[in-house]
């Protein structure tokens, strides 16, 4: 190739290109069209030689070396495509977990499984769904699941990849609960009455109780399965059963159950089972 360059009618044929080039930037109209013309001509004949002078001549692969080639190829496109899905697993987790890194912040003892809503019960009125996580991710039975303003429920049933979260709109659910105003105590579970509203109530209260609406409520951790000081919701109303003949509060949770689409598994935490520890040992 070098050769071919540095041939003299190579040289000649360049030098008459160079000055044709010249001749097209200076000439208009119709001398200008008649030089584009010879230029185009002449540069079609020179991209042929060009294209004979660097034709690969090399000796033609097999068909088992080509499809050798071929497989390796597609190995790696695959390895890549796996690693890329990795990443944006990764990536999509990290999102979700950064939603609540303001608990986190405020509560550094507790382990996080971020996870997202797969579908929800439409037969129940209390808001129960399931989430993407299950015991592959630690998550397991009784754990307590929190959005992104507080608690908002518990894992009832699970396996591998999946679990089942009742909300604190649920009957089922029985949560230690404080007033963080005046520190009465009571009991946070859920009431059909209450449910459709996105509330649920905060009962069992002494009869001198000084709950107003306004309160925050929140967990005691009084029984070692749902972490202390974790929000509950809002009073907005104060009630009394006459079923029952006790005093009780509707609570309003910081988060829309019926929307939320993210929430946080707490896997671990301080005084986790604590109760449960003593209650055994006695």
């Amino acid at each position: 190739m070098k050769d071919f360059f540095q041939s003299t009618k190579v040289k000649v044929f360049l030098s008459v290109l160079l000055v044709l080039i010249m001749l097209s930037v200076f000439t208009r109209n119709v001398e200008n069209n008649i030089i584009s013309t010879t230029l185009n001509a002449i540069t079609f004949g020179l991209s042929k030689v060009t294209a004979a002078a660097t034709e690969d001549h090399s000796p033609k692969k097999s068909y088992d070396e080509l499809k050798t080639e071929n497989d390796a190829l597609a190995q790696a496109n695959r390895e890549l495509r796996a690693k890329l899905v990795d990443y944006y697993n990764v990536k999509e987790e990290n999102t979700r977990l950064w939603q609540f890194y303001g608990i986190k912040k405020e509560h550094e003892d507790y382990s996080l499984i971020p996870a997202t809503v797969l579908r929800r019960d439409t037969n129940d009125e209390f808001g129960s769904f399931t989430i993407d996580k299950g015991t592959a991710s630690s998550v397991n039975v009784g754990a307590p699941v929190i959005g992104e303003s507080g608690l908002i429920g518990w894992i009832s049933e699970a396996d591998a990849y999946t679990a089942k979260v009742v909300t604190i709109l649920s009957p089922q659910t029985s949560i230690g609960a404080v007033d963080n105003a005046t520190g009465d105590t009571g009991i946070i579970t859920g009431s059909a009455k209450f449910a459709d509203e996105n509330r649920t109530t905060f009962t069992k209260l002494n009869s001198e109780n000084k709950v107003e609406e306004g309160d925050i409520i929140t967990s005691s951790g009084a029984s070692g399965i749902y972490p202390k000081g974790m929000a509950l919701g809002e009073v907005i109303e104060i009630g009394y059963d006459t079923y029952d003949t006790s005093y009780y509060a509707v609570i309003e949770p910081y988060d829309d159950i019926s929307k939320i689409l993210d929430v946080a598994v707490v896997t671990d935490f301080d005084g986790q089972g604590e109760i449960l520890k003593k209650e055994s040992d006695e």
